[in-house]
């Protein structure tokens, strides 16, 4: 930038800081005359009030972002946690097509977090390569639902569970009912 931008720049923002400086003084100039025309005491109240009033909208202001902002974060939240459960859903479908994986990338590329991304990378290199159900994609995707966990926010509840429990959890074929099960659904 050559050095008339510089001073044409410099100049600029201090003519726009002047101007704000004005209007500032000739507010204040404008609420002093407004009070000086009242009764000292209806003046202090006055104040008051408006000060109170000042602060209550600040506040009410504050809970409206704070508002605003938890909301859009269950939003993404619950985004995260749909394309978390198709990630499941593709990885555990063994006729899973192309396009439903597609589909699953974009959207963890929208929502997922790092981790998972990741897992989900090495989870398709492996599955490119060796396919889906040789047991390094089975670990990598028991390591890979690990990490959705921590990233839906389940930390504390991760440290006593192992990528291979869970896996299992999730790929294993559903056991079964005992015979006694009826017996029991009886007496409860």
């Amino acid at each position: 930038m050559s050095i008339f931008g510089k001073t044409f720049g410099l100049l600029l923002g201090l003519a726009l800081i002047a101007a704000l400086g004005g209007a500032a003084y000739l507010a204040l100039e404008f609420i002093v005359s407004i009070f000086a025309g009242l009764d000292a005491q209806m003046a202090r109240v006055t104040a008051i009030g408006s000060v109170v009033v000042l602060l209550a909208a600040m506040i009410v202001a504050a809970g409206i972002r704070e508002a605003n902002r938890r909301s859009k974060a269950a939003q993404v939240r619950e985004q995260k946690a749909a394309t978390y459960e198709l990630f499941v859903d593709c990885w555990t479908d063994s006729a899973a097509t192309p396009e439903k994986l597609q589909a699953l990338d974009r959207l963890l590329a929208l929502y997922g977090g790092a981790a998972v991304i990741k897992a989900h990378v090495v989870l398709r290199t492996i599955a490119r390569e060796k396919g889906s159900r040789h047991p390094d994609a089975v670990s990598q995707f028991g390591k890979a639902l690990l990490e959705t966990r921590r990233d839906l926010g389940a930390d504390a509840d991760v440290r006593g569970i192992t990528p291979l429990e869970l896996q299992q959890l999730v790929l294993a074929a559903p056991a079964p009912l005992p015979a006694h099960a009826g017996s029991v659904e009886r007496l409860a």
